[in-house]
């Protein structure tokens, strides 16, 4: 007998017969899901995929073909001598294709949503909040991977206000209450992720700092870290289309952040702005003719210096802002090391003062903040009341950051101060006046004619202010093309709410001349 046919004989892992005449490729699929759903192999949108990493990531037909020879062995029916044996075949790289898009392997597997490297918060179906379980959970479609890391259950939030505290006390805040609070509820937004209903919107945490060296990567690290056991690396993207591939990626493999690190100049991005306000992503895959479609799990972190923003960005994000007030940033010495192998040490005691702070609010009724927000008001309820319950500010107030974060609702601002009320402005005549003033120097530049397409582009920006309050003022226009006019009107007593609404944007195609 051959060295193949005894191997084959006394494996001690199970036979599965591959497809050929009489066995079809549905049947051995179906085989193998039953073989392998319980092997570490997972359903997530669709399609097949492991744990690498700490991050869920697609299973290649190469791959597949030896990841189930791990578990199985696979085998064709030879006759020798006479007798029908059962020899062990590696499965085609066509096999492993078929198998992972077969509907009868995808449907044996478990489907999963998301990964945690720690024991975290879930609501349940009847209300409840408690800590999800080792391993896999049905209910929630949430596999926690913790490596042994376990944490205190009982902490009482004077305590958790202390853990909390110590790790801040260093950090600079430029308005103090504020930016702590939104720091602290950047920290419960990736810790409190199972607490929101599904498809819920988040918003994105952006640190500002007025100089390199402040501290805005570091304090980015103190929120991530604690919940999911290490730093990923920040990214960049230059363009609207790497910004779709970073997103598209995210999405894919479900991730729970996106960190945008060390960003300069102004942030605007379509594609940004979209994926903060969609519960579901959709997008074209790279380099095929097929889309791909799924829940938008991710939190979007972001850090710069003197960074700003567009105004449908600022509407969907909340602002940290850290003053660094030594010359050069060497020349300022912290007290407490806090880079990752630091932070890793303090992680059970910052996550079981995360689970305090959760379980107060959850004994005390569950309470709201003093604000809400348009654009993500599920989770300013919970995640916000958290923070206003454990003590600490709203970290839905309003930012003065963000008054110049947003250059172009700065520079219309100064626009509108300086017009004079009841005075019609021809749109040359605005253009005119934005260069004495300063605003809009990206597209209006310091002199001469505008080129058509900026001309255009300011055009637009105008029309999105068009009737809406700019200040104490409302910004109007009337008529169209060449003889379209603009002016400003005093608003004595306006009522206001305290939250920033949505912007109409004019998507119209008039003209304007000077």
């Amino acid at each position: 007998m051959t060295d193949a046919l005894q191997t084959a004989i006394t494996d001690p892992r199970p036979k599965v017969r591959l497809p050929g005449e009489d066995y079809l490729l549905s049947a051995f699929a179906s085989e193998l899901g039953a073989r392998l759903f319980d092997k570490g192999i997972y359903r997530l949108n669709h399609h097949p995929v492991v744990l690498r990493g700490g991050e869920l990531h697609a299973i290649t037909p190469q791959e597949f073909r030896t990841l189930a020879e791990q578990h199985v062995v696979c085998y064709r029916r030879r006759n020798y001598q006479g007798q029908v044996c059962e020899v062990g075949v590696t499965m085609t790289e066509d096999n492993a294709r078929g198998v992972l898009a077969s509907p009868q392997f995808l449907n044996r597997l478990l489907e999963v949503c998301r990964v945690n490297s720690a024991r975290l918060p879930v609501l349940r179906a009847d209300g409840r909040i408690e800590l999800l379980p080792e391993g896999y959970d049905m209910e929630s479609k949430t596999l926690t991977m913790s490596g042994g890391l376990s944490y205190g259950e009982t902490m009482d939030l004077a305590a958790a206000r202390g853990v909390i505290d110590e790790l801040l006390a260093e950090f600079c805040f430029a308005d103090s209450d504020r930016s702590k609070a939104v720091s602290v509820a950047a920290m419960l937004s990736l810790y409190c992720n199972g607490l929101l209903p599904e498809k819920s919107l988040r918003p994105a945490f952006v640190y500002v700092a007025n100089a390199e060296g402040a501290g805005k990567s570091v304090l980015a690290a103190c929120a991530i870290v604690p919940t999911l056991g290490r730093l990923p690396t920040g990214c960049k993207a230059d363009t609207d289309d790497e910004m779709r591939k970073v997103l598209l990626t995210a999405v894919r493999e479900a991730r729970q952040l996106v960190f945008l690190d060390n960003l300069r100049g102004k942030l605007s991005s379509a594609a940004l702005e979209g994926f903060l306000s969609a519960p579901t992503w959709s997008d074209r895959v790279l380099g095929v003719s097929e889309s791909f479609t799924a829940d938008n799990l991710a939190t979007v972190f972001i850090t710069g210096n003197g960074l700003t923003v567009s105004p449908d960005m600022r509407r969907r994000s909340l602002f940290i802002e850290l003053h660094l007030e030594a010359e050069r940033a060497e020349d300022r010495q912290f007290k407490r090391v806090l880079d990752v192998p630091a932070l890793l040490a303090m992680r059970a005691n910052i996550l079981a003062a995360l689970w305090a702070m959760v379980r107060h609010w959850d004994n005390a009724g569950r309470p709201a903040p003093s604000r809400g927000h348009s654009a993500f008001p599920t989770w300013a309820n919970i995640v916000g009341g958290i923070v206003k319950a454990a003590g600490y500010g709203c970290p839905l107030a309003t930012a003065n950051i963000a008054a110049t974060a947003d250059q172009d609702g700065d520079d219309m601002r100064r626009l509108t101060a300086a017009m004079e009320a009841g005075k019609h402005w021809s749109f040359g005549e605005l253009v005119g006046m934005a260069r004495r003033e300063g605003c809009f120097e990206s597209i209006i530049g310091g002199e001469g004619d505008l080129e058509r397409a900026d001309r255009a582009r300011l055009g637009r920006l105008l029309a999105r202010y068009e009737g809406r309050l700019v200040g104490k003022r409302r910004f109007l226009a009337e008529h169209k093309g060449r003889d379209r006019r603009y002016r400003v009107e005093e608003v004595n007593s306006v009522t206001c709410s305290h939250v920033e609404h949505a912007v109409s944007v004019h998507t119209g195609n008039d003209s304007v001349s000077s």
